[in-house]
């Protein structure tokens, strides 16, 4: 398969070619494997080979929360990774749209419904948004 053909798009969505991507236990291999070089490229890592990809937005989003047997939460992407969220994180607004960190800055963006159920944890700082989830460390 001759992946640098892959796109993900500015709306999540990943393609090949002009076909979308749908089959999530694959985006969640190739999205596990997603690096990013020192000009900001991204590119897939898997062994010694190197596939560059075209990143429209960002590379990750962020779509769903769960919550855990002890009460902590989790995000939960569209390519199936999870993040815990368990700190006060910073959220980057770019031109309206809400980003946070996961490998790089500002890399995930958030989903419209997602960003609402955060919006309860909210805390301002200056100009400044951060979630602050219970329980979650306090440092940013």
């Amino acid at each position: 398969m001759d992946i640098q053909e892959i796109t993900i798009k500015a709306n999540g969505k990943w393609y090949f070619g002009e076909a979308e991507m749908f089959r999530r236990p694959i985006l969640n291999i190739l999205a596990s494997n997603i690096n990013r070089d020192e000009e900001g490229n991204f590119y897939i890592k898997m062994g010694e080979d190197i596939n560059p990809i075209i990143v429209e937005d960002a590379p990750f989003l962020a779509t769903g929360i769960m919550e855990n047997e002890d009460r902590t939460f989790t995000l939960v992407f569209h390519d199936l990774q999870e993040m815990p969220l368990n700190r006060r994180m910073k959220v980057t607004l770019k031109e309206d749209i809400p980003y946070i960190d996961y490998k790089w800055t500002a890399d995930t963006r958030l989903s419209r419904g997602l960003y609402w159920k955060l919006s309860d944890w909210f805390e301002l700082a200056g100009n400044e948004i951060y979630i602050d989830p219970p329980g979650g460390q306090k440092v940013d």
